[in-house]
């Protein structure tokens, strides 16, 4: 039986997980292989010693969920990883091997003012035949609220008031999201959308900005309901400073 590719990344984790390099790496290309992550070495070598550094017993990560878009594959996952915390990888796909990884992380927090947490919520992607339509929506609601700041176009992308929120320390509500945006905005810039994914009501999206003049990527994964913005979850993530990273290969 095939292997699919999201199977193959569901390997490379449990590799990782026990640790055991050669499960780990079983599906990446031995050469060539580019790593995103700035905290590993390029190339098999680097995320074979990556690897090594994980404690035995303090490696529980559970995938929250899994999609795919073409030739890439992501994942968003919950647990102890060096530290607690969320994390997002995308895998690209070349020759039915692992070539690219990028993985994006925040700290664990608790439950939001409205009970949700950073990863609850629908795991499987449904309305698989509107998969574009629902990534086109998305890219339109993104270029228009969050990088050209046209705040005034916001109803058009939500049911009412309806939008269910995944950050921490936030209410529901497209009334909370659109004050708490006000906020934001003073402190932070987004310039351009370097990924997005979908598969049926899910959309992926990371774009590259700063925050407090800190360059740094932001993460958005959201659910699409009727053809509106039904869910969010996501974060950002400051860019170390370029001395500590250990490929050139940039996290976008």
């Amino acid at each position: 039986m095939a292997t699919s590719d999201i199977d193959k990344v569901l390997a490379m984790f449990r590799g990782m997980a026990i640790p055991d390099p050669d499960l780990a790496t079983k599906w990446v290309k031995p050469v060539g292989f580019k790593q995103h992550n700035p905290h590993v070495a390029d190339g098999v070598e680097g995320l074979r010693k990556h690897i090594g550094r994980f404690p035995e017993e303090n490696h529980h990560l559970k995938v929250v969920r899994k999609l795919q878009d073409g030739p890439f594959v992501f994942t968003h996952r919950v647990g102890l990883l060096l530290h607690q915390g969320v994390f997002l990888d995308i895998f690209k796909f070349g020759d039915g091997l692992i070539v690219e990884h990028w993985m994006f992380s925040t700290k664990g927090a608790p439950p939001n003012e409205s009970g949700h947490t950073q990863t609850d919520g629908p795991t499987e992607a449904k309305d698989l035949e509107h998969t574009e339509k629902n990534k086109s929506l998305v890219r339109d609601y993104y270029q228009n609220i969050h990088i050209a700041g046209d705040h005034r176009k916001i109803p058009n992308y939500f049911s009412g008031d309806h939008c269910i929120r995944h950050e921490p320390g936030v209410h529901d509500g497209v009334a909370a999201f659109t004050r708490d945006l006000a906020e934001l905005v003073k402190h932070r810039s987004i310039d351009e959308i370097k990924f997005l994914f979908g598969q049926g009501d899910f959309v992926f999206i990371a774009a590259k900005g700063s925050h407090e003049l800190t360059p740094c990527v932001y993460i958005d994964l959201y659910r699409v309901e009727n053809e509106k913005i039904a869910e969010r979850w996501g974060f950002s993530e400051d860019m170390p400073p370029q001395a500590e990273w250990k490929n050139n290969n940039g996290m976008l």
